[in-house]
């Protein structure tokens, strides 16, 4: 059991604040440089993350309106750049005008209810209140991570709609009304942030976030998704163009098929970036991209903790990084998309724009900040360019939060808060739908919907880590700070519950036709921070015991996450310098088949090299990137048979006749072959395939390349 924060301390109403001079107040006037050092350093995680959000939701709208324009990358990125720039200036002038003209305003008006101790601060107030909620999450927590078969699933998601339902009274919110919201910029930095970043905070936030930043580069946690994200930023460097169609088979004969969609522009930012900086594609993501996108992620995260924690958020921001870092093992897990994954836009998505979401509708709703609102709404912006899961989540996210404000009678919020997060995913999708074939932005692993403990699994594990997950998300709205944070976590838990009653994504998916993706709806709730407020309960009138579990509960945490979680490092991936997360082996091999003279036309290599050759260069082009985007194109038909077989050769795993090689080279007119050495079945076949040798390296990574003599493109010299 949590305590209750029963007494909120109201800050002063407007018209008797003392009036403070909003230019000494930005400036530092008056103050000596240490504090002006403190004040911009503790200002770091609003305006980074702010800044972040709004320059990438104006390349994303750029970006869409090109879409009829079909500009070069390169003028879109000179267009986003002179944008940036007048966006700053008009943005200086318009906050030194309102400092001019405007007193500094109080700080947030208060967003919870007052509430006497006779409510419930003695044991038995306290227990006949919250004794129902809690048990019931704990009991549902552990029935879905440790039950087996539909009954115990059936009960788990039944005690969490009672842990939801019960703890409903404890929420008692009050918004903020019209006099109290604040349209002063210098103002928003107070009123909309809520409890300001101290020093200290800062100070050891910065220096969590640029650790971070610097352990990202060195994971060299390979994702074979890596090929498509970085092969299309390679593409949009080299060639000064958008791939719309197929980039990876092909050059742009085929479809785009459901990886390609049109609407995400994370990729072609990346590229346009290398190409104005000269610097390869695979440079700027891995070097540049991700360090700068480790800070503003873990900034986000530090952002909603300093919102939501009702207590200690330092020690709730430590655990919750532990439990990122070291419950990362399993390849879709939640926490996989944090630094390992980061350089994709879901996971940029998942752990830095749903954070911020919460952020801004907390803002909004304790403030009527219009600024809050508006931020809310280039963040749908932004998501959408960062990954099409935005179009199914974010309006999931929003139509939570729409749901429990109309529970709470105030339908004006409800449907502007809707209306900024999820008018322009919408939107997209449907545009998307109308215009191409696919929508969703990875390949369709699951072929159906999973079953809701799978989904459970994916996001909040199973055994005892899975008990912890279904605690915080279940107990969520007793660990909260009362109030606002309350009534959206709730909301969140319970739409999420709902969702994972057997069937109901079943027919989301026949709605929709989103099968695929589906199994991330958990993701609308920051699990990570949910979990790290576990560690900062404490029990009414029990200080002995309070000082005991200030220690132990951490302790006992990040414990179990380490003894049970798979770290961030699994399979010893950390290095002791940044890479470009591929083996340095195959990336040298990869450099070196480009590097020889060769027929122009198709090559075919063993398939980890294949994989690494778009995030090499678009210029060699090769039989088959990767074979799970053969989906798109038909695993039966003959093209997707053909590569197959010859990625099996090439690799050595299984014996192939001679003559089907010989034909399948033929059909998908190969130009140029090249084998690892030890591959000798492979190697001992090439006079019989007419493979003439031109080059070869010795190990490590040892290789031969022929040329081919009895190909279309060999034949005729091109």
């Amino acid at each position: 059991m949590t305590e209750v924060q029963d007494v909120v301390e109201a800050p002063a109403p407007a018209d008797r604040a003392k009036p403070t001079a909003p230019g000494d107040r930005r400036s530092g006037r008056g103050r000596g440089p240490i504090r002006r050092i403190n004040a911009g350093v503790a200002a770091l995680p609003v305006v980074l993350t702010d800044a972040g959000v709004v320059s990438f939701a104006l390349w994303t709208l750029l970006y869409h309106l090109n879409l009829a324009l079909d500009l070069r990358p390169s003028i879109v990125f000179a267009a986003w750049v002179v944008t940036m720039v007048v966006t700053v200036v008009v943005g200086w002038r318009l906050r030194s005008r309102g400092a001019a003209g405007r007193q500094m305003s109080t700080a947030a008006a208060i967003a919870e209810s007052a509430e006497t101790s006779s409510t419930g601060n003695g044991w038995p107030g306290l227990l006949r209140r919250y004794s129902l909620p809690v048990g019931a999450a704990a009991a549902a927590a552990l029935l879905a991570a440790l039950g087996d078969g539909r009954l115990t699933w059936w009960l788990a998601v039944a005690l969490g709609v009672v842990a939801i339902a019960s703890a409903w009274t404890s929420l008692r919110v009050r918004f903020a009304t019209a006099s109290s919201s604040s349209d002063d910029p210098a103002d928003e930095g107070s009123a909309v942030g809520g409890p300001v970043t101290t020093p200290v905070q800062a100070y050891v936030v910065t220096v969590v976030a640029l650790a971070g930043a610097w352990f990202g580069t060195l994971l060299a946690r390979v994702s074979l998704d890596d090929v498509f994200y970085v092969g299309k930023s390679v593409w949009v460097a080299e060639r000064d163009e958008i791939p719309f169609r197929d980039f990876l088979f092909t050059e742009g004969v085929l479809p785009g098929g459901t990886a390609n969609p049109p609407i995400p522009s994370f990729e072609v930012f990346i590229g346009a970036l290398a190409r104005v900086l000269h610097v390869h594609a695979a440079s700027v993501t891995w070097y540049l991209m991700l360090p700068v996108l480790a800070v503003f992620t873990i900034f986000a995260l530090w952002r909603l903790v300093l919102r939501w924690a009702p207590r200690r958020p330092l020690l709730v921001f430590g655990v919750a990084l532990a439990y990122i870092v070291l419950v990362a093992g399993a390849p879709d897990a939640l926490n996989t998309y944090h630094l390992p994954r980061l350089t994709q836009g879901k996971s940029v998505f998942v752990h830095a724009l749903i954070p911020l979401a919460w952020v801004y509708l907390t803002d909004f709703l304790e403030t009527r900040s219009r600024r809050a609102l508006g931020l809310l709404a280039l963040l749908s912006v932004a998501a959408v360019g960062l990954t099409t899961t935005a179009v199914i989540l974010l309006p999931l996210l929003a139509a939570t939060a729409a749901a429990a404000l109309l529970v709470m009678r105030r339908p004006r919020e409800a449907a502007l808060c809707f209306a900024a997060a999820a008018a322009y995913p919408l939107l997209s999708g449907l545009l998307t739908r109308l215009t191409t074939n696919g929508l969703d932005n990875v390949i369709a692993t699951y072929t159906e919907v999973q079953e809701p403990r799978a989904v459970y699994e994916f996001t909040l594990w199973l055994g005892v880590l899975g008990v912890i997950g279904g605690l915080a998300m279940w107990a969520s709205p007793l660990l909260l700070r009362r109030g606002v944070p309350r009534l959206l976590s709730a909301a969140a838990a319970l739409s999420v519950t709902i969702l994972l009653i057997p069937g109901v994504l079943v027919v989301g998916a026949e709605l929709t036709g989103l099968a695929a993706v589906l199994w991330r709806v958990p993701w609308i709730i920051p699990l990570p921070l949910l979990v790290g407020l576990l560690a900062a309960i404490r029990l009414p009138r029990l200080t002995w015991v309070n000082r005991a579990l200030a220690v132990g509960l951490p302790v006992a945490l990040v414990l179990t996450f380490a003894n049970l979680g798979e770290p961030m490092w699994t399979a010893n991936v950390l290095q002791d310098k940044p890479s470009w997360r591929m083996p340095e082996t195959r990336k040298n091999v990869t450099f070196w088949i480009t590097r020889q003279d060769l027929p122009k036309g198709l090559v075919l290599a063993p398939t980890s090299v294949m994989r690494a050759m778009p995030q090499v260069t678009t210029r060699t082009r090769v039989v088959m990137a990767r074979d799970l985007y053969l989906t798109d194109y038909g695993i039966d038909t003959p093209f997707a048979k053909d590569r197959l077989l010859l990625g099996a050769f090439a690799d050595g795993t299984e014996q192939v006749p001679v003559a089907e090689v010989d034909a399948a080279l033929r059909r998908v007119d190969v130009s140029a072959v090249c084998l690892w050495r030890t591959n000798k079945a492979a190697n001992d076949a090439a006079p019989a395939l007419g493979l003439v040798k031109v080059a070869s390296r010795k190990s490590p990574g040892g290789m031969i390349c022929y040329r081919t003599t009895t190909t279309a493109s060999a034949t005729s010299g091109g």
